[in-house]
């Protein structure tokens, strides 16, 4: 249950800007900030008052109540390339342990568990990865399981019905449009209808030698220090995508937490991989990151990593030789989880 404010829409309806109402009502554009938000526990009857005398409108014009029942969720990102790829070479008995250990995993923490690929594949291969992770969920009866695959090198969340960008079109990359399209039209390619906020360039029929040739060419043509061009050629796709270099599966990671946060009551998040340095990287450049918005994050690694998994008790290593070594994370998760009577969750 909350009180929601809907002062911004008046704001908007009566033509009064945050700078103009603020000197009006006689409070400092920061407070009223704080209110128009929401961000605010109590507001004075006083300043409610002067704030509808000003806008000519009615107190329940500007605060609603609204019921409140936030779904539990627990996000768990895992890297397609090596974790997800392990998984699936197990066959169906081990995609059957780790999705049974996932059903576990949610009836033990009452929460709903939700998957995101993180993958370094291009536009097209991502899709036809989340695609097929997706249909097994479904032959487990998780139809919901996987909420998406990020693109990593395009910067695109892709979803079942539609894909979303995650960063926005630098303008250095916009003005090159049309001299992209000369360059790239020479080899039979077309940049993606799908993917509008970076560039993804698709070909039908490429030798991976001509791939690396125009994918060149374009990084010659815009020439930035902090902008590149990445290939990926499989037989999921044969296409380059044009991203900022400070773009990276721990950045999506992230970005990914916060959004998830604001619309769900997020208990903690999961991150897997297997590799030492780049999968690693999600847990550890976003560990006090998450800290910061009240978040504690386990990292699983199916992997042998080593000693890395003794100096912190929140990375839970798998057994590497054995291809379910992914749902034996999980499961150790799973047994070192208290959940009490009010709902909170101790790990």
């Amino acid at each position: 249950m909350a009180i929601i404010t809907n002062l911004e829409e008046i704001m908007k309806e009566k033509g009064y800007t945050l700078g103009k109402l603020a000197e009006e009502v006689g409070i400092s554009p920061v407070n009223l900030s704080n209110i128009k938000t929401g961000n605010i526990s109590a507001m004075r009857f006083s300043t409610l008052e002067e704030i509808c005398r000003v806008l000519e409108c009615q107190p329940g014009d500007i605060l609603k109540y609204q019921e409140t029942t936030r779904k539990r969720v627990i996000p768990l990102f895992l890297d397609y390339s090596g974790t997800t790829d392990l998984l699936l070479k197990g066959g169906a008995e081990n995609v059957k342990k780790f999705f049974e250990s996932v059903i576990a995993m949610q009836n033990k923490s009452k929460c709903e568990v939700q998957i995101t690929m993180i993958t370094g594949s291009a536009f097209e291969s991502a899709k036809s990865k989340y695609k097929l992770l997706d249909e097994l969920a479904g032959n487990y009866g998780l139809p919901n399981l996987f909420d998406g695959a990020v693109a990593e090198y395009c910067g695109f969340i892709i979803k079942k019905d539609k894909s979303g960008k995650l960063l926005t079109l630098d303008t250095r990359i916009l003005e090159k449009r049309s001299e992209i399209e000369k360059i790239v039209s020479q080899y039979g390619g077309v940049i993606s209808s799908e993917v509008t906020s970076l560039y993804n360039v698709g070909f039908e029929d490429i030798t991976r030698t001509d791939l690396a040739k125009v994918s060149e060419e374009v990084d010659r043509l815009i020439d930035s220090e902090d902008i590149e061009t990445v290939t990926y050629y499989d037989d999921y796709g044969k296409e380059f995508d044009i991203k900022p270099k400070k773009h990276s599966k721990a950045e999506s990671v992230f970005m990914l937490t916060k959004k998830l946060k604001e619309k769900y009551d997020v208990p903690f998040v999961i991150i897997g991989g297997d590799s030492q340095d780049e999968d690693l990287k999600m847990y550890t450049l976003n560990k006090d990151r998450l800290k910061k918005l009240d978040l504690r994050s386990v990292f699983i690694a199916p992997a042998n990593i080593g000693e890395l998994g003794n100096y912190d008790k929140d990375i839970i290593v798998g057994n590497w030789e054995n291809s379910d070594g992914i749902a034996e994370c999980i499961e150790k998760l799973n047994s070192r989880m208290k959940v009490h009577e009010d709902g909170g969750i101790e790990l």
